[in-house]
């Protein structure tokens, strides 16, 4: 199956552990709901680099301690997307300039939150990561 996009997701958690999530807007793919920062990797862009550009620009902010946690792929109805998931630590010592609603989340109750059905196998990346102690501490 052809992939339609290639996206970044950058899973960012501040000294609390808590996971940065993003409102998504009303005129994009899964509109009005939670998400976490990211975006597509534009052509000749590495993935690494396209997820600390498109958290700058969402969040105004650069991460610290990435680290690649895992690769997934989804299909919707209408298209078929890769993901490429990261992990940063934020270290709040700049404020947050987001470009739609925000929120911290604890990693335990992101399940319970209205997101893109691809997120929920990021989530489950997410809390093993946690369970096997491979989240650096700032």
């Amino acid at each position: 199956m052809n992939i339609d996009a290639l996206i970044v997701l950058i899973a960012v958690f501040n000294s609390d552990d808590e996971v940065l999530l993003l409102k998504r807007k009303s005129d994009v793919h899964c509109p009005d709901v939670w998400s976490f920062p990211g975006g597509k990797v534009e052509a000749e862009e590495m993935p690494l680099p396209a997820a600390i550009r498109e958290l700058q620009e969402e969040t105004g902010i650069k991460g610290k301690l990435w680290r690649h946690i895992g690769k997934h792929q989804h299909t919707y109805d209408d298209r078929h997307l890769a993901f490429i998931f990261f992990f940063c630590r934020f270290d709040g010592k700049k404020s947050i300039q987001a470009e739609s609603e925000f929120q911290w989340c604890a990693l335990d109750e992101l399940s319970a939150k209205k997101m893109p059905d691809a997120n929920q196998a990021l989530i489950q990346m997410l809390i093993e990561c946690r369970d096997e102690e491979l989240i650096p501490e700032l």
